[in-house]
């Protein structure tokens, strides 16, 4: 996980931010005079505190290296430091300036190569542009300093697994989007993608009225890459968003609308994340990234309809809280179906407004309950009550017949 001072999570990332406490400078033993330098030190040293706790953390920076010109060979003064360096590169990770963000770990680095957190956060930085090789290498380091960080043992497993796919692939950067392309994808595909994301940029961005300030990272893999990856998997397994958009391009060689609805899915997951972090509850997600594909093909009324009389209805209250683990296709394709109809009540309720209102409460901590509660003003279950009834009168239905 990447660590700032602040102890907040990135916004445009699946990577959470985690606390990371600033030593105290040591007080000189009490049996003797402190000297014009300890004085200085101490002094600059606690103005580096003050400042990294209000955010300022170049100016904590330059604090502490006042206090090192003093003390250099005290180790605090040092490792306050290198904290530093990392909180600043933390506060870029947030900004999702990337490379400025790798800037300040190195500068850690070179205080001390075996610092554990600097070697996580470069590996995770690495792994945010898409330079997986670097990724592994300080992730490897860090594994064999302290096993035991949180999360480093999964991260490390997934940066092998995608860097055995995704090693050779370029990376080249849009105004909104770092894209790394799987070897062979033609200029033109590449043109045409570019211009694709842009567009989804925009139209995703009016629908949850919000505008990600970072850069996107997309992944873009030919038919075999991406087949690689899912490794016998069903392809729904990869759809929650992860930090990283994941579309494959081999299917623009059946219809460019498919790739395009991809991208606007996957997109709307980015954004959405964006806004709210990870407490979002899958249905709303896949809800809302179903709604996004409409920009690209609207949905065929007679079509939904015919799906609910032939599959049957899940009721809200049964939604599984993961889509992955099910096997079966007519299952998951009702479960978007549902999460899409779910996202177009909440519209019909609150509008886009209510939509981005619920996703703002669940950012701020709050359950899907209160969320809907606070923004459309009725519990969960008169929600679902409501929404079972648009279903009825909306598609025609006398009744909803419920799945086995």
């Amino acid at each position: 996980m990447l660590r700032a001072a602040n102890g907040q999570k990135a916004p445009g990332s699946a990577l959470a931010m985690v606390l990371v406490v600033l030593a105290v400078l040591s007080l000189i033993a009490p049996d003797r005079a402190l000297s014009s330098s300890d004085e200085a030190a101490y002094k600059y040293n606690n103005e580096g505190l003050e400042l990294s706790k209000s955010g300022d953390y170049e100016g904590a920076i330059e604090a502490f290296k006042q206090a090192r010109r003093y003390l250099p060979a005290n180790d605090n003064v040092r490792k306050n430091l290198i904290i530093a360096y990392n909180n600043y590169g933390g506060y870029f990770i947030n900004e999702g300036e990337f490379y400025r963000a790798i800037e300040q770990f190195e500068k850690a680095y070179y205080y001390d190569e075996a610092y554990p957190y600097t070697l996580y956060n470069l590996g995770q930085a690495y792994y945010l542009v898409q330079n997986m090789r670097k990724a592994e290498e300080y992730l490897e380091r860090v594994y064999e300093i302290d096993p035991s960080i949180k999360g480093l043992k999964g991260l490390l497993e997934k940066v092998k697994k995608e860097s055995g796919v995704e090693g050779g692939f370029s990376t080249n950067e849009t105004l909104h989007f770092i894209m790394a392309l799987s070897p062979g994808i033609s200029i033109d595909a590449s043109s045409y993608l570019r211009v694709n994301l842009e567009d989804a940029y925009g139209r995703v961005g009016m629908l949850l009225n919000h505008y990600p300030d970072k850069k996107t990272i997309v992944v873009l893999y030919s038919e075999k890459d991406y087949d690689s990856l899912l490794g016998g998997r069903a392809w729904w397994v990869l759809a929650l968003y992860d930090g990283k958009m994941r579309i494959p391009t081999g299917k623009l060689k059946y219809t460019r609308d498919e790739v395009v609805r991809i991208i606007y899915h996957e997109y709307a997951h980015a954004v959405a994340h964006d806004i709210a972090g990870s407490g979002v509850p899958v249905w709303l997600q896949e809800g809302i990234a179903t709604k996004a594909e409409t920009f690209v093909t609207p949905k065929d009324k007679g079509e939904l309809k015919r799906y609910l009389n032939s599959y049957g209805f899940i009721p809200l209250s049964r939604m599984p809280a993961s889509f992955a683990n099910i096997k079966d296709h007519n299952v998951v394709t009702l479960l978007y179906l549902e999460s899409y109809l779910l996202v177009e009540y909440i519209i019909l309720r609150g509008g886009y407004r209510g939509l981005h209102d619920i996703l703002l409460e669940l950012g701020k901590g709050e359950h899907i309950d209160m969320a809907i509660a606070s923004v459309l003003g009725e519990d969960m279950p008169a929600f679902e009550k409501g929404w079972e009834r648009y279903l009825r009168s909306e598609f025609g239905l006398n009744e909803l017949k419920y799945i086995q």
